[in-house]
């Protein structure tokens, strides 16, 4: 490559770790690097990284050259000349551009350094003007867990970072180095209305004088273009299918916007190769853990153009899917189409996923409010939608079979140039920093929940739940089946409700915003907060859900049989505090801990506590929490479930009042509005008045653990 010249530098990884808890998938890829090379001593042509988030500021050279030298660069490489004012990239591919090493150390909990002697450049291709490198990067990695030592009591078994008995890993990086766009491009800076992703911002440091030097720039494709995905070879007929089809949505919209045969998802072509850098790629990706897919994009970190999509579909989390849809459905009776039921589920999810994952990588965020939509945003992260026919659940359309207004609206705002608002998409889009949280102060924001209004759809859920609970048996999982699938499929319908029910637990303290700038919303109706009475409301939706006979494991279900023949436990089950029998007492503490842990958030305690009014809320909140608790307690049953809830809640409470997220105010409050409840008349046993009484004294005492809840996402 000639020497003297702007590069854009890119890396993906063409050979993954098969973990998902490092991030070091197929597919995942590092920072978009604008690279300037310069001489360096008579051998050799150092690439060096410029600052493009903070440097090259201004129009004129002078202002870009005080932007640059105020700011320092990062020298990647030194490559060897060539010959003709030329130079060897190679080295180059061997510097870890997609953070294998620190994402390594995360997991090993250790530093990783990788081992240059074990580590080695595979190739170097031509792509067009596009040079890609190739390198296996090797690391040596402690083992978190030798394989002789004894696995964690309660939950998983470690999965190895390396495979046995070796201690180093080797990732394959491709790095890509590429000319910067032609001219012509222009920038968007990110409009709150429109649904883009906030992937760059870049400091225009020439205009500081004026207005704040952050400017953040949506990213897309250059309108115009056509814009082609390429799927997988290795994605099964079915996968194929489902992930065509899905994908192929989003030509509807950029036809709708004016933009016919702009948008399409293909079939790799034969004899083309599917890691050439200059396609937008669908990978079908294999972990040995559930995790997330994911739509990336490469950029010009100048502009915010993207140049290229990469998109991975992880095929373990279909997994989930398809054990809830069997949970749900209980298909395996011996009917001629139940497994059908399944496979149907499973197709719908894909299609839905696929659209998703693509969406990202053409520039659009997440919209996690879509699911009060007439048609939900291929943007949310949906739950699939059960019924109940007659006696057993059903699903008709568990996901939606078409793209929502909003899509239609990000399309044609962020590649037509339509500024005209969505129709029927009130509230209009709530995005991740405002619903990932079950804490969340937005009422809006919600994930993993079904179409429609809260209340409402937690009471189907919670239909559909009771439905299948009554149908529970062996026909939950194929036949054949290692028996603790069975519990698998138990924790998915004990815990069916959870998404949901933390979707009514935002209403409690919530408020609910619009997405826009001073200039269309200032302070006027920008932030609502959600009434008294629909507070009230949420919470009495949520009261049944921690009563004993709503947790309770049922007869039929129990004792349900852990591995066979000395199988390793997988993911999915229960805590477990009785060795390697099942543990009913921690399916109630985890069914009550989802609805009590983020009803008695911190944050979400704060809020209510600082509510102009008469506190009926905060009354309300602490009655169906701490004084449900107390009740049970105090009327010392002797059942062990109504034991469980009752400490289960107790504890919950106590562990919030310890938090020092919780303000002081916050905290006397509770403790007083607590202490002055009618569940005391009838208390009389001396347990729950201790306990009560070293909370009043602020018992300085850390309170008992309460297990953790299984993992609920990604589905």
């Amino acid at each position: 490559m000639p020497t003297g010249t702007d590069l854009l530098v890119h890396a993906t990884v063409v050979g993954g770790l098969g973990l998902a808890a490092t991030g070091l998938d197929r597919g995942e890829i590092g920072p978009s690097l604008l690279c300037r090379t310069a001489p360096a001593g008579p051998d050799g042509h150092a690439v060096v990284c410029a600052n493009t988030a903070y440097g090259g500021s201004g129009t004129t050279p002078e202002e870009r050259s005080a932007a640059d030298r105020s700011f320092a660069g990062s020298t990647l490489a030194v490559c060897p000349a060539a010959g003709d004012g030329a130079f060897d990239p190679a080295p180059l591919g061997l510097v870890d551009l997609v953070g294998a090493a620190r994402r390594l150390a995360v997991a090993a909990g250790t530093a990783v350094e990788p081992d240059p002697a074990l580590s080695r450049v595979v190739a170097v291709r031509r792509y067009g003007e596009v040079t890609a490198i190739e390198a296996a990067l090797t690391f040596r990695v402690p083992r978190p867990v030798e394989p002789d030592a004894p696995q964690p009591r309660f939950g998983p078994p470690h999965p190895p970072l390396a495979p046995a008995p070796a201690d180093t890993v080797t990732v394959h990086q491709q790095v890509t180095l590429r000319p910067p766009p032609e001219p012509g491009y222009r920038p968007v800076e990110l409009d709150p209305g429109s649904g883009a992703t906030a992937r760059l911002t870049v400091h225009r440091y020439d205009r500081i004088h004026l207005r704040d030097a952050p400017v953040t720039l949506a990213a897309r494709f250059r309108p115009g273009r056509p814009i082609v995905f390429t799927l997988d070879p290795a994605m099964p007929d079915a996968v194929r299918d489902a992930v065509l089809t899905g994908g192929n949505r989003w030509a509807e919209a950029f036809a709708a916007a004016g933009l016919p045969e702009m948008f399409r998802v293909e079939p790799l072509p034969a004899g083309a190769d599917l890691d050439d850098p200059r396609r937008n790629v669908v990978y079908w990706v294999h972990r040995a853990d559930r995790g997330w897919s994911m739509g990336l994009t490469q950029l010009d970190p100048r502009t915010g153009e993207v140049l290229r999509a990469v998109v991975r579909l992880g095929s373990h989390r279909i997994e989930q899917v398809r054990a809830l849809a069997e949970a749900v459905l209980a298909p395996y009776t011996g009917g001629p189409d139940g497994p059908a039921a399944v496979e149907a589920v499973v197709a719908a999810r894909l299609r839905q996923l696929a659209a998703h994952e693509i969406g990202h990588g053409l520039g659009f965020a997440h919209n996690f409010a879509s699911h009060t939509h007439s048609v939900p945003s291929v943007m949310d992260y949906p739950a699939p939608r059960f019924t109940v026919d007659g006696d057993r659940p059903v699903a008709h359309l568990p996901y939606a079979e078409q793209l929502g207004p909003w899509d239609h609206h990000q399309v044609a705002r962020l590649y037509g140039g339509s500024q005209e608002p969505p129709p029927d998409t009130a509230p209009t889009w709530v995005t991740d920093a405002d619903a990932r949280t079950d804490d969340a102060a937005d009422a809006c924001g919600a994930t993993w929940v079904v179409p429609g209004e809260p209340l409402g759809a937690l009471a189907e859920v919670l239909a559909v739940r009771s439905a299948a609970l009554r149908r529970f048996s062996p026909a939950v999982v194929p036949p054949g089946s290692d028996p603790q699938e069975l519990e698998r499929r138990f924790l998915l319908l004990q815990l069916l409700h959870r998404h949901q029910a933390t979707a009514v637990a935002k209403l409690v303290g919530g408020t609910r915003r619009r997405y826009a700038d001073t200039t269309t919303a200032g302070f006027d109706g920008a932030v609502t907060p959600v009434g008294d009475d629909e507070q009230l409301a949420a919470l009495a939706a949520l009261a049944p859900l921690l009563d004993p006979g709503q947790v309770r494991v049922p007869a039929h279900v129990r004792p349900l049989p852990g591995p066979a023949a000395g199988r390793p436990a997988r993911d999915g089950r229960f805590a477990r505090r009785t060795a390697d029998a099942f543990d009913a007492t921690a399916a109630v503490v985890a069914a009550v801990d989802v609805v009590a842990g983020p009803l008695l958030a911190p944050a979400r305690l704060n809020r209510v506590a600082e509510a102009p009014g008469d506190r009926a809320v905060l009354t309300e909140l602490l009655a169906v929490t701490a004084g449900h608790a107390i009740g049970l307690l105090g009327a010392d049953t002797g059942d062990p479930c109504t034991e469980t809830v009752g400490w289960t809640l107790l504890r919950r409470f106590e562990t919030t009042l310890a938090d020092p997220a919780l303000y002081q105010h916050a905290r006397i409050a509770a403790v007083e509005t607590v202490a002055a409840g009618p569940w005391w008349r009838d208390t009389t046993r001396a347990a729950v008045r201790a306990r009560w009484a070293a909370i009043e004294r602020a018992a300085h005492e850390h309170p008992a653990e309460l297990p953790a809840p299984p993992p609920g996402a990604p589905l």
